[in-house]
């Protein structure tokens, strides 16, 4: 099982997660990925990100900030890619707010992962 959990408290103001690299998906297959995540109520910001096989970019797919009311919610992305691909969960706070914290935890990858 993987996770990632960052707080104003830690050293790094970031941490990134990455999947192995996917096959291209197609209509009969799908990738859906779930996933819980946590972001504080003021800074902190959580983004996932689709960076293909022939690209050095990573493209937002989805991403929510400080908006929460620190409590644990609940995502489903569907990705859609005609090339090989990595996906990456990137958490942020900044580092001289009290209290910030980030987390993601279950992610869950569907058959046409």
């Amino acid at each position: 099982a993987y996770f990632l959990s960052l707080s104003s408290e830690m050293q790094s103001s970031s941490a990134a997660l990455r999947t192995n690299v996917f096959l291209p998906t197609d209509e009969e297959h799908l990738c859906q990925i779930r996933f819980h995540y946590w972001v504080s109520q003021t800074s902190g910001t959580f983004m996932v990100g689709l960076q293909k096989h022939s690209e050095d970019t990573v493209t937002k797919i989805w991403q929510v900030s400080g908006e929460l009311r620190n409590q644990w919610n609940v995502n489903t992305i569907t990705i859609n890619s005609t090339e090989k691909y990595e996906v990456i969960f990137l958490g942020m706070v900044e580092t001289q707010r009290q209290g910030e914290s980030v987390a993601i935890d279950d992610i869950t990858f569907s058959d046409g992962c």
